[in-house]
């Protein structure tokens, strides 16, 4: 299981990331969306820079956490 984690790079992003964006076809209301946006983030950010595992989780993190705050103020400025 660990040998998962330590071997993952930007193919192995990208591919998560279309899939996740796949799933959105199936109304899941955005989450996937945002989950394959930061996917491909850290998919584009290994194009140019290798980074190792925890930094990409790292990334991952973070990249979910902006792209749901600005889902939230979509969301918000759709419902006024």
């Amino acid at each position: 299981m660990p040998d998962l984690l330590y071997h993952v790079n930007q193919w192995h992003w990208l591919a998560f990331a279309l899939f996740m964006l796949l799933m959105e076809l199936c109304r899941l209301k955005g989450w996937s969306f945002v989950v394959g946006g930061a996917a491909f983030v850290v998919g584009l950010v290994m194009h140019f820079e290798p980074i190792t595992w925890p930094f990409q989780w790292a990334l991952m993190l973070v990249a979910v956490m902006i792209l749901a705050f600005i889902r939230a103020i979509v969301l918000k400025m759709k419902s006024q």
